[in-house]
């Protein structure tokens, strides 16, 4: 099996023996594999989701990360731990947004026709039934992973480089993180129009605070390895002391593509020795031996004065007139110097989000049902067309009201 589970399915570690597979699941390229394995005598599971080339994370994908997980947590009596691991590559996508965007422009035909037509309020907000089904995916992952959690020690691998949107909610629904040195983590909704649905929030409040968590959100920056420990989201970072393969251009595509498929197999492989025996310590260490960020030593990524200043500037469309429309790499030096725009109704759904916020009363599953809601309310917004076209031309997108 190519990609992630070879190396899973190998018996290149040390001390580490996988027995077989709990379940499968695979549609053409994809795929998602549970095995059962032992490390140091202790037993436990490893899923592996694969999805190439950015490892979007479709509806498919989260049926069988569903489906998977539930037969794991049946058989937990006889497992110590699951690692979430998948392909160490440059992106890690969240979701495909041509398709979203398909289904919203088809969305907004049926809305006029029915509207026209006298239909009710509540016929037509049950055109959106396609965002709310992936939006409760999404949770009902994280309920299953906190539900195996308080069984099992739930790890996941981060290798690669820059996870947005799912890609990076799925490993933070992890009680610990294991971070490839290259890698980031990047909430680039409120650039599209929408918020870290998938318990993204919730999860960056427990494990990095409410200042990191809003400058996460609120400013979509990148937030590389290093600073992922810094400010506790990350438990470990290994360091991986080789570049991510480059694709040649010798004047024969077909070649040049092989070379580099062969290239990442191996480069799967080799970043995989160095953080899949990482991931396995921590699942079979003593709970004291795990690397912890104590709340008082994080890493402040930013104030939540600059974070409300940089939101405020960036969320107005006007300061970004003179730029509608244009290319971001023909305006590559005031993205730079501004920033890219942000949608308004992201930054004012994570502000009441946030404004809400206390500690003392947190409540982690009413809080996740309270971001999908207010994610599911975004993608009936009508500017939400905007940013995903925006995002998918890479474009300056127009934020301002739509008629």
């Amino acid at each position: 099996m190519k990609g992630p589970a070879g190396f899973v399915r190998s018996d290149k570690i040390g001390g580490y023996r996988n027995i077989g597979p709990i379940y499968e699941w695979v549609e053409t390229q994809a795929y998602l594999v549970i095995d059962r394995v032992t490390f140091e005598e202790k037993t436990g599971a490893v899923l592996c989701y694969y999805n190439p080339p950015v490892h979007q994370v479709g509806n498919p994908g989260l049926d069988a990360y569903l489906e998977g997980l539930d037969i794991v947590s049946k058989q937990r009596d006889d497992l110590k731990f699951l690692i979430l691991y998948g392909a160490n590559d440059p992106v890690h996508a969240g979701g495909d947004l041509k398709e979203s965007l398909d289904r919203l422009e088809s969305t907004l035909k049926t809305k006029a026709e029915k509207a026209s037509a006298g239909a009710s309020a509540e016929e037509i907000d049950l055109l959106f039934d396609w965002a709310d089904n992936r939006l409760k995916k999404g949770i009902s992952l994280h309920a299953i992973v906190r539900k195996i959690a308080l069984y099992l020690r739930v790890i996941a691998v981060c290798g690669g480089g820059t996870r947005f949107g799912g890609s990076a909610e799925i490993p933070l629904m992890a009680d610990y993180l294991v971070g490839d040195s290259r890698s980031g983590m990047c909430f680039s909704e409120a650039m599209i129009g929408l918020i870290p649905g998938w318990a993204g929030i919730a999860r960056t409040l427990i494990k990095a605070g409410p200042v990191n968590a809003a400058c996460m959100a609120m400013t979509s920056q990148e937030v590389k390895a290093d600073h992922l420990k810094g400010i506790g989201i990350y438990n470990d970072v290994v360091h991986i002391p080789f570049p991510f393969p480059k694709r040649e251009k010798t004047g024969d595509p077909g070649a040049d593509k092989a070379r580099y498929l062969a290239a990442l197999e191996t480069h799967n492989d080799d970043t995989g020795l160095l953080l899949l025996p990482k991931a396995l310590e921590i699942a079979t260490c003593p709970e004291e031996a795990i690397p912890k960020m104590a709340a008082n030593e994080r890493l402040i990524l930013a104030t939540e004065e600059a974070v409300s200043q940089e939101a405020a500037k960036r969320k107005d469309p006007e300061n970004y007139a003179q730029l509608w429309g244009k290319s971001l790499r023909e305006v590559k030096d005031e993205m730079i110097r501004m920033g890219r725009p942000l949608a308004p109704q992201s930054i004012e759904a994570l502000n009441r989000l946030l404004e809400d916020y206390d500690p003392s009363q947190f409540d982690e599953s009413s809080f996740v049902e309270r971001e999908m809601k207010a994610d599911a309310r975004l993608y009936r917004d009508p500017r939400f067309r905007a940013g995903l076209i925006a995002t998918l031309q890479q474009t300056v997108a127009d934020y301002r009201e739509a008629d």
